[in-house]
């Protein structure tokens, strides 16, 4: 289980350092909520779980493709229907 902390919130953004080819992240971050700078292990009223924004993205894609094949398979019912009648 996630605890209520800024490095899990959908509002931080992790701070990045350089080392070499590779990139190390950083204990703070910035806060998009508060406009700040805020360590990872923070937390606050405002926290706002990724998972949940995520889960709604997919399932707003879900239902697009799911209208997408049913009027796909309206089309080829009045198609198949069309060719019955004929």
């Amino acid at each position: 289980m996630q605890k209520n902390i800024c490095k899990n919130c959908a509002f931080y953004i992790a701070y990045y350092k350089k080392l070499g080819v590779t990139f190390a992240q950083l204990n703070n971050g910035f806060c998009l909520k508060h406009q700040k700078s805020a360590t990872k292990f923070e937390s606050c009223e405002e926290y706002n779980i990724k998972q949940k924004e995520k889960e709604k993205q997919i399932e707003k894609r879900v239902l697009s493709y799911l209208e997408h094949s049913l009027i796909s398979i309206i089309e080829i019912a009045q198609i198949l229907k069309q060719r019955e009648d004929e």
